[in-house]
C-alpha cells in the first residue's frame, strides 16, 4: 500500500523532463555531428539546463512540493554527464542544484512577503 502512495506522489512530468534533459540531451549533444563542442556547452548546458533549473525551483515552490524534488534534475544530469560528457561538465550538476535551490528560496521568500502585506 505504501508503494502505491509513493508512485502517486511522484511528479511524473518533472521526472520525465529531468531524465530527458539530463540524460538523453547529454547523449544528443555528445554524438550529434552538427553540434560544435563550444556551442553545446553554451546553448545546452548553460541556457537550456539553467533555464530548466530555474523553472524547476519555481514550480516546486509554487506547488509547495518537497525540497527533495530539487535534487532530481541535477542527479539525472550527473548520470548523463558521467556516461558521455567530459569530466569538466560534472560541475554543472552542482551549479544546477544551486540555481534551482536559489529560485526555490527566492520564490518562497516572495510568497512570504506577499502574505504579510
Amino acid at each position: 500500500m505504501k508503494q502505491i502512495k509513493l508512485v502517486k506522489q511522484l511528479d511524473w512530468p518533472l521526472l520525465c523532463w529531468s531524465i530527458g534533459l539530463g540524460i538523453i540531451l547529454s547523449y544528443i549533444i555528445e554524438f550529434a555531428p552538427f553540434i560544435h563542442r563550444a556551442s553545446s556547452v553554451f546553448v545546452v548546458l548553460i541556457l537550456v539546463n539553467g533555464a530548466y533549473s530555474i523553472y524547476q525551483g519555481i514550480k516546486t515552490a509554487n506547488a509547495k512540493l518537497g525540497r527533495w524534488r530539487l535534487f532530481v534534475f541535477p542527479i539525472c544530469y550527473l548520470i548523463g554527464a558521467y556516461l558521455v560528457l567530459p569530466k569538466y561538465t560534472y560541475y554543472f550538476g552542482l551549479v544546477y542544484l544551486c540555481v534551482s535551490y536559489l529560485s526555490y528560496a527566492m520564490t518562497n521568500e516572495n510568497h512570504k512577503i506577499t502574505k504579510r502585506s
